[in-house]
């Protein structure tokens, strides 16, 4: 597995990660008319436009052609970043990839890039009620952020988001 910067040919696997990565990983959160009617094709548009403004980066893991799945990330975006803080934007493994290392791979390449761009600490937000996703964050040394908890509409529903951050130290090995 190789952990590369992403190229315009990848936008249409990184979309189709994407969308089968929420589909289910969500599938307990979300309606299912709503995650069934993900696009393709939207979530590819969307990413040759991060491609094309170059913020944020994007990351993918690759095995031979294939794209496993994908990291972005950039300056937090949050109002109430201090200095110094990058974000994990999304990161995401193809279903058939998960437990396989591509998450770790991918999280960890992310890290190293932020911190090579002056980022001591890296946020980012999870779904709560995603208990894979916790656990992951959790082992690679994130901690909930207490206070950081907010509510939004997505597909229908009201969905709640924690920001978790974690310091540029080595991870916890699993």
């Amino acid at each position: 597995m190789r952990i590369e910067p992403a190229a315009e040919a990848d936008c249409a696997a990184v979309a189709r990660v994407h969308v089968a990565s929420w589909q289910q990983a969500y599938r307990h959160l979300m309606p299912a008319d709503y995650l069934d009617a993900l696009s393709v094709e939207k979530r590819e548009a969307g990413w040759r436009e991060v491609l094309a403004r170059g913020q944020p980066e994007l990351l993918v893991a690759r095995a031979a052609d294939d794209v496993l799945g994908f990291a972005s990330f950039g300056k937090c975006r949050d109002d109430d970043a201090p200095p110094g803080r990058g974000e994990l934007w999304a990161l995401y493994a193809s279903p058939l990839a998960w437990s396989r290392g591509v998450g770790r791979a991918l999280c960890d390449a992310a890290r190293t890039r932020l911190d090579a761009l002056g980022f001591g600490e890296t946020s980012l937000w999870v779904l709560a009620g995603n208990a894979r996703a916790i656990r992951f964050y959790t082992r690679a040394g994130f901690v909930a952020d207490p206070g950081s908890a907010k509510d939004f509409q997505l597909g229908g529903v009201t969905v709640r988001e924690v920001r978790y951050i974690g310091r540029h130290e080595q991870p916890e090995q699993e």
